[in-house]
């Protein structure tokens, strides 16, 4: 289906064991049935994110895992976030050209924009004060922000830059361009 190396117990040896890299895996699928037994290689693959994660879609069942496999091979968006709304994603390794970097930038920003909710910024303001003292609620309102800024950081370095959201929003006509100053 796509799979670089599928296996149970003796793909788990082999990463124990060393006779297979585990730096040339992008990502690691599991059964939930195999979990107990990736605990021996969990030192290994966790510091490098490889550990397989229900929240992430890597834990399938079973009959799923093919279809998972196909998934993640056809190039699958991984973010988290946290719980203030920070989404952190990996786009890219410092081997990566501007152009791969950019086409992983563009499909994580599509991503994102699809999982966007559909009412977002549509639902009535809260007024304030006891019992609506405030007249005729803002209903929806065309100045919500999905995107409020970004950063690009490196993982081994300091610091951070700032990104124009103009360039990251799809629904911009000036997404992925480079932003005139």
């Amino acid at each position: 289906a796509g799979a670089t190396h599928a296996g149970g117990a003796s793909l788990i040896e082999s990463i124990q064991n060393g006779d297979i890299p585990v730096p040339t895996f992008d990502r690691a699928l599991a059964t939930p049935d195999m979990m107990p037994s990736l605990s021996k290689i969990a030192r290994i693959l966790g510091p490098r994110g490889l550990m397989p994660n229900a929240k992430l879609g890597t834990i399938q069942p079973s009959h799923q895992i093919a279809e998972a496999v196909k998934a993640q091979a056809a190039g699958m968006v991984q973010y988290r976030t946290d719980k203030v709304g920070i989404i952190h994603a990996g786009i890219g390794k410092g081997s990566f050209s501007a152009d791969e970097l950019s086409d992983n930038i563009r499909a994580f920003m599509d991503e994102i924009q699809k999982v966007k909710p559909e009412n977002f910024g549509k639902g009535k303001k809260k007024s304030g004060g006891p019992k609506g003292s405030k007249k005729g609620g803002s209903g929806s309102s065309k100045n919500e922000k999905y995107y409020l800024s970004a950063f690009l950081t490196a993982t081994q370095e300091k610091g951070s830059f700032n990104i124009d959201l103009r360039t990251l929003d799809p629904s911009s006509s000036a997404f992925m361009s480079v932003p005139q100053s």
